[in-house]
């Protein structure tokens, strides 16, 4: 078994034509996935072992990746080293989908990505890590530039301006609806609307949002802070003076 009690395997060599897929495996993959995944297997190769059941010898992890190896080395048979694990049908089941779970495996830390960016900028983190282009201009902000964007998915012009013109129609139709409030009500003519503590703040596109975020340690993703950013900004306690730069 592993070498401590929470590795409940053992690492042996099978051939492939005695283990099988799951046939209640609920992962599936699109054709760009697995794209990316064969050209990670073929410049990389394979980094962790097939999790295979003993007592069923079915896949309990990596279907999508030995599906790979099926179309890669194109043979009816080959050897494959393994983790073996040793459970009933009901466990088999519930790791596969832990396996698979992605709300399980964590988030992606973006101020350590753009770290990573800066400290190795060879690396693609498209064509190397498999992210979309869309994934990085939003998480890597200004170290994306260097890489090429043929069009982006949304006009952020456009974005901005709608966003704009929808709050103008929303503090129009306050106006209006305080007018008429204040008619019926002349002793409140003068109380703010529990509207009236809302400012919204339109940035020029996407990255120089995604900058801003960065630089207050807010994840660029969010869609509202608290004033209290602003209060800290006039304060000095966060370093946005290049933000424009």
């Amino acid at each position: 078994m592993g070498a401590n009690k929470l590795e409940v395997f053992e690492i042996v060599k099978v051939n492939r034509q005695d283990i099988h897929g799951a046939d209640y495996n609920p992962r599936k993959i699109s054709e760009a996935a697995r794209k990316k995944l064969r050209a990670g297997l073929k410049k990389y190769g394979s980094v962790q072992p097939i999790v295979v059941n003993k007592r069923t010898m079915n896949i309990v992890g990596g279907h999508k990746r030995l599906g790979e190896f099926d179309d890669i080395i194109r043979k009816p048979d080959y050897e494959l080293t393994v983790a073996m694990i040793d459970v009933d049908e009901k466990d088999e089941v519930a790791i596969n989908i832990l396996l698979n779970n992605q709300s399980v495996m964590g988030e992606w830390d973006t101020f350590a990505l753009q770290d990573i960016k800066n400290q190795f900028p060879e690396i693609d983190f498209i064509n190397d890590c498999g992210f979309d282009e869309s994934d990085i201009s939003v998480m890597l902000g200004d170290a994306f530039k260097d890489v090429k964007i043929e069009a982006p998915l949304i006009d952020p012009m456009q974005e901005a301006k709608k966003s704009a013109d929808d709050f103008r129609q929303m503090k129009k139709d306050q106006r209006e609806k305080a007018k008429n409030r204040d008619a019926e009500n002349p002793q409140e003519a003068h109380e703010l609307s529990d509207l009236d503590y809302t400012l919204t703040v339109v940035f020029p596109n996407n990255r120089e949002k995604a900058d801003f975020m960065r630089k207050i340690r807010k994840d660029p993703k969010e869609k509202y802070i608290k004033s209290s950013i602003f209060y800290d900004i006039s304060k000095g306690a966060y370093d946005i003076s290049a933000l424009n730069k």
